[in-house]
Parts: structure tokens; sequence; C-alpha cells
């Protein structure tokens, strides 16, 4: 699927939020463009009848189908920067957020919006963490909610292969493997586990290429 948009600085900051006339175009892009890898995380995710899930940057949630059929019931709240995106994904779940099992919350890059503590019995996101200038606080803060033994789940893009991307030179932050571990750990989460994985994509073009991504798991 070719990016709706052309210029690669312009994309970047849409990839990180998508607003104005192109936001539906951007979140389907991101979709397409991530599915896989959005899957494989939540492939990992262990879930039970009633857990809560949180998930930060949901983008146009067409994923929750996916995340609903490993268990039911199940309770998900998502966080989102992109205004035009929780506006999307709460017309496309209405019926699941009147029965209490979808909330929608707009947040900014840097903090958690105010919830419960010890509330979910897992976190998980995906291409979202090159936008939180400080990760220390932001899982500082995500360990509070946790409950105990919740679990963390990121899906994430290689940081070699993500740095020669043309438009993550400007709002992306990336990290390798041993940065994101010791700031996990650092926040008070065990048993930190990454696994390596490589996928084939479409970019501008229709030019074929494989994409390597990382999952990185933890515990409270």
């Amino acid at each position: 699927m070719n990016p709706p948009i052309a210029d690669s600085l312009i994309l970047g900051r849409q990839l990180s939020c998508p607003e104005g006339a192109l936001a539906q175009e951007v979140g389907d892009y991101i979709f397409a463009s991530n599915q896989n890898m959005i899957y494989q995380t939540i492939n990992r995710i262990l879930v039970s009848p009633n857990s809560r899930i949180l998930e930060a940057g949901f983008g146009n949630a067409k994923h929750l189908p996916y995340l609903f059929q490993k268990t039911n019931p199940l309770h998900y709240t998502g966080i989102e920067r992109s205004a035009a995106m929780i506006a999307e994904a709460e017309e496309s779940y209405y019926e699941l957020s009147a029965e209490g099992k979808t909330l929608f919350l707009k947040t900014d890059n840097e903090s958690l919006p105010p919830l419960p503590l010890c509330s979910f019995e897992a976190f998980f996101s995906v291409n979202t963490y090159y936008f939180i200038e400080d990760l220390q606080e932001y899982f500082s803060k995500l360990h509070s909610l946790l409950t105990v033994r919740g679990q963390v789940v990121l899906g994430y893009i290689d940081k070699e292969f993500g740095s020669s991307m043309p438009f993550a030179r400007e709002v992306f932050k990336f990290r390798n493997n041993q940065e994101l571990e010791d700031i996990l750990l650092s926040t008070g989460f065990t048993s930190v586990s990454i696994s390596s994985f490589s996928e084939e994509i479409i970019g501008k073009g229709g030019r074929k290429f494989r994409r390597p991504f990382q999952i990185a798991m933890a515990s409270k």
C-alpha cells in the first residue's frame, strides 16, 4: 500500500499523530503496514476471561476484532493522541463501548492519563515508543497501573532499519534492544525477553522488502 503523503517528513509527523483531511487514509496505511506486527504482538498477550487490557496508540483500532476473539468477556482501554483516530474508533465500536467493553481516551505523547492503580492485567503497544521522550518516567507510571504479574508486550521496528527510513528523520527516536531492556528493568519490570522477527512488506511503488521487527515482553 502506497503512503498517502509523498513528503517523507510530513508523513513522519502524520504517522505519529494522524490529523486533518488525510487522517483516515493515514490510519488505514498504518494498519495495513503494521497488521502482521500488531497481530504477532497480540498473540503474546496472556488473556483470560475478564482480562483488562490497556493499549497505547491504537490508531484506527481495526485490530480490535482480532484481540476480542482471544477471550470473552474482555475489557479494553485504549489511549491515543489523535482525536481523529479516537473519533473513528468510537464510531466503529459504538456497541462495544455501550456495553462497557471498550474505552477510548485521549492523551499526549509524554504521559499516561489518570487511571486507577493496579487496574490492568496487560499493556501492549506497537510502533509507539519512538514518540515518547522520557521512557523512564512513562514505564514507571505504567508499572503502577498493572496488577501483580501484569504483562507488558511491545512491538517495534529494529533500530538500525527504522533509522534508515526517510520518514523517521524528524519525530522518531529509536532505541536498541539493550536500551529498552535496561529501561524496563530500571522501572521495576522483570523477566524481560525480546524476540526477533522479519516480514515482507510492500513500500512505495509496490517495492517489496524485508522489515525486521522485535517484540519485547516483561512482567511486573
